[in-house]
């Protein structure tokens, strides 16, 4: 009897501890997603209240989205997948920070205030974004209704300082639309491309084998090997773009032509295990940290794998799938000396007088590559734009390292990649991009040029 006693005591008690530890989780870890989500019908009937929505801004104080009579978008399409909208469930900064939208800072004292003036309403915390107005502006003009996405980063803080996805929609005219909007499998419109759309990754992906390759194999500095425009493993084939026969390569000529039939060839030095391990380290399969949706990047090659898919996923195609934000943080890992920074689009938060009362502090993300292997690869990358495939991104008075790449789709036109970090001598400015079913990579690089060209007043003076 006394055993069967203890047994129901430990069981009620366990049951207990297990109630606690999960009441603390969800106060300290997700109350504020429940409290600010747009569903909660709580937060429906706040809204209803005397208390007028926080606006949202840019890095340089300008109003993105603002309530007067109803919430309104400034700049329509343009900051659709990163300010979002409010209607319909929520979407972007407006449903992941609803909460903070919606706070008062000093409830007590604002509500007083309220009652001796009878102000209209109360004002609640507003949001300053790293964005900058006039490069989301230019970035977006640049796309021009082509289908892909672009970001730019600050590769030392791991701020956004834009982000741009199309087809768009307008955000205010949600609620009319949204029928339309949900319904479009062709356009995809609400998608956010730059952080849910997986693409192979294609040359892009050759950083990565390069990097496993400096690091697994000692003498890579003095290998060479003949390209004749394709190579053959067993039953399998790679061809080089165009067929063309680049002759005799070191790793770094290999990565200015992005020829394929090098880094295909280098499934006979390093394996499908010492590649994995480095796409790892550098956040494939992993979280990327960052606050708004997103996907994770895919990796999965095993040592038993088909040699086929083994050369495949060497140059960057085969399973492997990426977005580009993942991409950009690649180049972050490559211009910052091996470390990604965490990236954030929010950077405080301000009260109704301005006053900041919650500043987002740059953190470490990881230590995705060595600083002498990010080192090696970033010098050899500035080949890419001075004498390779990347000639028409090159910008006067500044340095690029940059590396593109053309996704093969089947029946399809190709992806084409972008990725380049300025200064080559301490880059902070990375530009991640994608136009999809583009067919040839010069446009991009071209459009690529451009967009560097205009942060050169953010290069090396980023705040």
């Amino acid at each position: 009897m006394r055993s069967n006693i203890k047994k129901v005591f430990w069981f009620y008690f366990l049951l207990f501890l297990i109630l606690i530890i999960y009441l603390l989780y969800f106060t300290f870890f997700e109350s504020k997603n429940v409290i600010g989500n747009p569903y909660n019908p709580r937060v429906k009937a706040s809204q209803n209240t005397n208390v007028k929505r926080g606006s949202i801004l840019d890095k340089n104080l300008n109003i993105l989205a603002e309530t007067k009579e109803n919430r309104t978008y400034i700049y329509d399409n343009i900051f659709a997948h990163t300010v979002g909208f409010i209607d319909s469930g929520g979407y972007g900064i407006e449903a992941k920070y609803n909460f903070e939208l919606q706070n008062l800072n000093n409830d007590l004292l604002q509500r007083l205030g309220h009652t001796i003036n009878s102000d209209k309403n109360l004002q609640a915390n507003s949001l300053v974004l790293t964005l900058d107005k006039d490069l989301q502006k230019y970035c977006y003009d640049k796309l021009n209704g082509k289908t892909g996405a672009i970001i730019v980063m600050d590769s030392t803080t791991g701020k956004i300082l834009s982000m741009v996805s199309s087809p768009s929609f307008n955000p205010n005219n949600v609620s009319k639309q949204w029928d339309t909007l949900i319904n479009d499998n062709e356009s995809n419109s609400l998608i956010n491309r730059a952080t849910q759309g997986l693409y192979p990754p294609a040359s892009v992906f050759k950083i990565i084998t390069a990097v496993t390759f400096i690091e697994n194999y000692s003498d890579w500095e003095n290998y060479t090997y003949t390209c004749k425009g394709y190579e053959t493993f067993g039953d399998a084939k790679i061809d080089c773009f165009d067929k063309k026969a680049h002759g005799e390569l070191n790793l770094e000529k290999a990565l200015t032509v992005s020829c394929n039939s090098f880094f295909a060839n280098l499934s006979n030095i390093i394996t499908p295990k010492q590649i994995s391990n480095v796409a790892n380290n550098a956040l494939f399969n992993n979280s990327l940290g960052f606050p708004l949706e997103y996907n994770k990047s895919s990796f999965n090659l095993n040592n038993d794998a088909s040699i086929d898919e083994i050369i495949q996923t060497y140059i960057g195609q085969g399973k492997t799938l990426v977005t580009p934000l993942h991409i950009a943080l690649i180049g972050c890992g490559i211009a910052n000396n091996g470390i990604i920074m965490t990236p954030y689009i929010v950077d405080s938060i301000i009260d109704y007088k301005g006053n900041e009362i919650n500043k987002n502090i740059p953190k470490k993300l990881t230590t995705a590559f060595s600083t002498k292997t990010a080192q090696t690869i970033k010098n050899m990358l500035e080949k890419v734009v001075t004498e390779g495939t990347g000639k028409k991104a090159q910008v006067k008075d500044i340095s690029i390292s940059a590396k593109t790449g053309t996704a093969q789709v089947d029946g399809q036109k190709d992806h084409t990649w972008f990725l380049g970090m300025a200064p080559t001598e301490n880059p902070n400015i990375v530009v991640s991009m994608i136009f999809e079913n583009s067919g040839s990579h010069s446009d991009i690089v071209k459009i690529a040029g451009d967009i560097i060209e205009f942060c050169k007043p953010m290069i090396n003076n980023i705040k």
